[in-house]
């Protein structure tokens, strides 16, 4: 089982007296659950591997969770690793793959978080969950709220996409839609909101969602240990590459494998802290403001949470971390889609659009094995892909109307 040994703050070892202190009454930092591993063998890890159950808890041991009973799961994990040649081809890149986290049940990385997350709250007691999302993260509490038999209040700011809003509310959330700034006003009500009510917290400030560590067994088991050199990830908070992180290194500690990839963080341009703390030699984030970007999902100014460990996961692994632009954005996402046949939203194809500029700048060789995380389902934003009037005006049933169409141009063939 996930033995949690304690919640301990990683700046100032301050050791939590509950299960359901979060941040650390001393430093504010937010704190860490420690689940006993030692005990593991190569053995066991081979049999979670062989396990026939291919959601993220054939990892069970690793989570913090004690009670199997109180798994909250929809089929998460296991997420094809693609091969992706011909857009490796098109960037300069040999050994591209994608890992293709747009089939998870809600169409995004959030499933992963939510799963453990839930479960650990189900385990404590909680009826109701909530989050404070620009999207992703609100349909994934709310589906696993729902299929836990909780209660479920997600906040988003006024400008989401209502593809992502109309998707929570599908699975029974209540949905408060707020106008202020994310981080600002609409983060200080959440954490009122939280306090007052006795919500349980959704939040990447909740330490017991660590389901993203599933990354690095996975990708464990899919290399067949023959790990990538580099893992490049979409990046708001820093969750997922802080937990992929620290899944690499349970498995280093144990001497499951004897190396782990080089870490990426890919931000837009238009919410980069984490890139600019990493350019500027930093050792703690500086917030921003967030401006608007078409990806949306990763829209985040001041990653108070686990931004820090995400600046230190990417420089413990001799990573990098990548800013890139909206155009540089959808252009990626055009080509994950043309060449892989993969639809991405505009956040998940920041991992593929700073893969290109990193290619672009030698920092990654032609011949290194590359993985991208592609984390959000292009469904999530549909209206990031423009189509005109012309295209869509309907033309007669006859050949002639279609040799028309295809002599203009309107149809690629």
């Amino acid at each position: 089982m996930g033995i949690v040994n304690n919640l301990h703050c990683p700046k100032c070892a301050h050791r939590a007296t509950s299960r359901i202190e979060f941040q650390c009454p001393l430093c504010r930092s937010i704190l860490e659950v420690e689940v006993e591993i030692g005990h593991l063998t190569r053995a066991d890890f081979q049999a979670m591997r062989q396990s026939r159950d291919r959601s993220i808890w054939r990892w069970f041991d690793f989570f913090p969770v004690e009670d199997r009973s109180c798994i909250v799961s929809l089929g998460e994990g296991s997420t094809p690793l693609i091969n992706a040649r011909r857009l490796g081809e098109r960037v300069g890149l040999a050994n591209l793959y994608l890992k293709n986290d747009t089939v998870l049940p809600t169409g995004s990385l959030k499933d992963r978080s939510n799963s453990v997350g839930i479960s650990k709250a189900k385990e404590l007691g909680f009826t109701t969950t909530t989050v404070i999302s620009t999207g992703n993260a609100a349909a994934s509490v709310a589906a696993y709220s729902a299929a836990a038999g909780m209660n479920s209040v997600v906040m988003v700011p006024a400008g989401t996409a209502s593809s992502k809003i109309i998707q929570a509310r599908a699975y029974g959330a209540s949905v408060v839609v707020i106008d202020g700034n994310f981080d600002l006003e609409v983060a200080q009500l959440y954490k009122a909101a939280v306090k007052e009510f006795g919500w349980y917290d959704c939040l990447s400030s909740n330490p017991y969602r660590e389901g993203k560590k599933s990354y690095a067994y996975e990708l464990v088991d899919q290399f067949d240990e023959q790990l990538p050199d580099w893992l490049i990830h979409p990046t708001a908070g820093g969750t997922g590459i802080y937990a992929a992180w620290k899944g690499f290194n349970e498995l280093l500690s144990l001497n499951l494998i004897d190396r782990a990839p080089r870490l990426v963080v890919a931000q837009s341009a238009a919410a980069a802290p984490i890139v600019d703390a990493f350019e500027k030699n930093l050792a703690e984030i500086v917030p921003v403001v967030a401006r608007q970007t078409v990806a949306e999902s990763i829209q985040v100014g001041n990653p108070a949470s686990l931004g820090w460990r995400a600046l230190a996961a990417v420089r413990e692994s001799r990573g990098s971390a990548v800013a890139v632009n909206d155009r540089e954005t959808l252009e990626a996402q055009y080509l994950i889609g043309s060449k892989a046949g993969i639809f991405a939203e505009p956040a998940a194809a920041t991992s593929v659009a700073a893969a290109i500029k990193l290619r672009k700048l030698s920092v990654i060789g032609k011949d290194d094995v590359v993985v991208c995380n592609l984390t959000g389902h292009g469904l999530k934003q549909p209206e990031s892909i423009p189509i005109t009037e012309r295209e869509l005006q309907p033309i007669a049933p006859t050949l002639d109307a279609l040799r028309e169409k295809l002599r203009k141009g309107d149809v690629d063939v």
